[in-house]
């Protein structure tokens, strides 16, 4: 049984069983190396699939090879840009056939290369590393993963322990290697790991140069030219600002411009129609409000607001301040819903200053980390009038609105109070003090914020609008937020395999302004998934350094309706786009991958392919989280059952 790479190392304990219709299912953890001696390669091209192909696949990352999507029998596109790859590098035709030529000259990489456990003299100290070894070099192989930022656990202390296995497989996963968890000869490469293994003497690469005056955008941009092997306060400006706008980068604001950086700062520049460059250009700069006409937050001094003169002691503040005038702006980010990494401990660092660009790009006022006038305002300090509030206390709405909650406002309480703070709650914000009942100035707080974003005007008062979105006194509750007729949705099956939780968390806040348009079902990580429809795999998403959804896939039906699911660890044998699907069919595996906190699944609705609308009532309506027996069926065919020259 073949599955693809991503899946194998997060699924390892999860066995397979039968389904009642006699269907196979084998372990993703039990997933064996091809063996290419035993496999005939000679011949392949694009569109054959099965064992030879799966071969063919690992022999090309145990060289170095990357190919995306692992080994998973399945020559498509990527494996014949692999193929294509190896061919050039070889001097070889490269036609992305394996002709007679390019077999031999795999087979003879393969043989030469370590994978079978021989060493080299740089670099074979490293290869065969694995769970239970200690010492110097897995000392360097931990201390090289963080510098390229994957988070090893414990850090390099020297000690190869499951923690370090999962860094090892999440690196590997990254790099397109075969997952294995052990170091192979390709993961030594890619590391970038030299010597003989004694100590931590890594290939790391000397920095680059800081931009110099020659160039005309560096004289005018400090920023610009930033590139992997920068170092130093500008690449955490940079790092820092990236993660503001909800582009993850894997171990934070380091000021360590490694991969992980680079890819962050493509999914960036593609995200807003820049040159993928991976190198920061003065286009990318002035998008990202970095640089002296920016908002330039290095410690020259060059990043003074020019706002100094104001008379508000908030203006001004940014990351390296002290004090309780930073505690007061903290405290009062939290109390519009901005989770702050610390809380209130009066140190403006780089989680306040994300908090706060995220607090602005709510308020579409500029996102640079710092506090400005319009930015003091909106968070109610040092006297300034909050933005969009008119004498702080605007008129309540009609009277002639027939809805209760419609009006409510600072002062008032009861249940409709309470009743409204659920319903905050119920989109992700934070209500300071809970649903007590008493609507003060946490409550008011809160609903700015949803106010903001949802595109209402922010006064601190319940509108029409806002109750409709809540599901305030409208008979509907579930805020599903328009889109089609809920007529055309019909799920058949749960999507989790319990034991799981899921709230209603529609149109909560997310990084960058994004708002949540799905629904959370937390879940222990390697779960099945289940196809909720009939239907047919539409789209797959691979995770990637800088990805939001990791791993993931679309079931379509024919109407054009279709279910999403994101950060999965991996997919069920057999899933690729085309696959035919029945509703309870396994197609995956609950993960961590993405932007991600926690092992989930994000579930999205979007009928007849439009807009998507909430998914909770829909999956509150066939809630089956208490159910945590494996549902196995598969009504699609099996990898293992296809020929090898298909």
């Amino acid at each position: 049984m073949l599955v693809r790479s991503a899946c194998a190392a997060a699924v390892a304990t999860l066995a397979w069983g039968a389904s009642p219709s006699g269907a196979a299912f084998a372990s993703p953890g039990l997933l064996a190396q091809a063996q290419l001696q035993s496999a005939t390669i000679t011949g392949l091209s694009q569109g054959a699939r099965g064992a030879d192909v799966a071969a063919l696949q690992q022999a090309l990352m145990d060289v170095g090879v990357p190919v995306s999507g692992g080994a998973d029998g399945v020559f498509g596109p990527a494996t014949r840009g692999a193929v294509v790859a190896f061919q050039s590098d070889r001097g070889l035709s490269a036609t992305g056939v394996v002709d007679e030529a390019t077999a031999e000259a795999l087979a003879a990489s393969v043989s030469g290369s370590g994978s079978t456990g021989a060493s080299t003299p740089s670099s074979g100290s490293y290869v065969g590393l694995s769970e239970g070894a200690q010492g110097d070099a897995v000392a360097a192989v931990q201390q090289r993963m963080m510098d390229l930022g994957v988070y090893v656990a414990g850090g390099a202390d020297g000690v190869f322990g499951a923690a370090t296995t999962r860094a090892v497989t999440q690196f590997q996963r990254w790099n397109g290697l075969g997952v294995t968890g052990t170091v192979t000869e390709a993961t030594v490469r890619t590391l970038g790991l030299t010597g003989d293994g004694s100590g931590p003497t890594t290939s790391t690469p000397d920095p680059e140069p800081e931009p110099t005056p020659d160039s005309p955008d560096a004289t005018a941009n400090p920023y610009v030219g930033l590139k992997r092997g920068s170092q130093g306060q500008l690449v955490k400006d940079l790092q820092s600002t990236l993660i503001a706008t909800g582009i993850p980068v894997r171990g934070g604001a380091d000021g360590d411009f490694g991969g992980v950086t680079e890819a962050a700062l493509k999914s960036f520049q593609s995200a807003n129609g820049l040159p993928q460059t991976g190198v920061v250009s003065m286009a990318d700069a002035t998008a990202l409000h970095l640089g002296p006409h920016g908002h330039d937050h290095s410690d020259d001094g060059a990043d003074e607001p020019a706002s100094d003169e104001s008379t508000n002691p908030y203006v001004g503040l940014k990351v390296g301040d002290r004090g309780d005038l930073v505690k007061d702006v903290q405290q009062a980010l939290l109390d519009r819903g901005i989770n702050l990494l610390g809380g209130a401990d009066g140190v403006f660092g780089n989680a306040t200053k994300g908090g706060l660009a995220l607090f602005q790009q709510q308020q579409s006022l500029s996102a640079t980390g710092v506090v400005d006038a319009a930015t003091a305002g909106a968070l109610e300090l040092g006297g300034a009038e909050p933005v969009g509030v008119v004498n702080n206390e605007p008129d309540p709405a009609p009277p002639s609105s027939s809805n209760p909650y419609v009006g409510l406002k600072m002062g008032s309480s009861g249940e409709l109070v309470r009743e409204l703070q659920v319903a905050l709650q119920n989109t992700g914000l934070v209500v300071r003090g809970g649903a007590d009942g008493q609507f003060g100035a946490a409550t008011k707080s809160s609903l700015i914020a949803f106010q903001s974003v949802n595109g209402i005007q922010q006064t601190g008062v319940v509108s029409e609008k806002g109750a409709t979105i809540l599901g305030l006194g409208t008979g509907n509750n579930d805020s599903s937020g328009g889109g089609s007729s809920s007529a055309e949705i019909k799920m058949l099956r749960f999507p989790v395999q319990g034991q799981c939780f899921f709230g209603d968390t529609w149109h909560a806040a997310r990084g960058g302004g994004r708002l949540h348009e799905g629904v959370d079902i937390i879940a222990p990580e390697g779960k099945l998934l289940y196809a909720v429809v009939d239907g047919h795999i539409s789209k797959m998403y691979w995770d990637s350094p800088g990805a939001l959804a990791g791993n993931g896939l679309r079931v379509a039906q024919d109407d054009g309706t279709y279910f999403t699911y994101l950060h999965m660890s991996g997919f069920a044998p057999g899933i690729e786009v085309g696959t035919e699907v029945k509703a309870g069919d396994v197609i995956g595996f609950v993960g961590n991958t993405g932007s991600s906190a926690t092992a989930h699944l994000h579930f999205e609705i979007h009928p007849g392919g439009g807009a998507a609308v909430n998914p909770y009532p829909y999956v509150k309506a066939i809630d089956d989280c208490s159910n945590t027996t494996p549902q196995y069926q598969q009504s699609f065919p099996s990898p293992a059952a296809a020929p090898s020259d298909a």
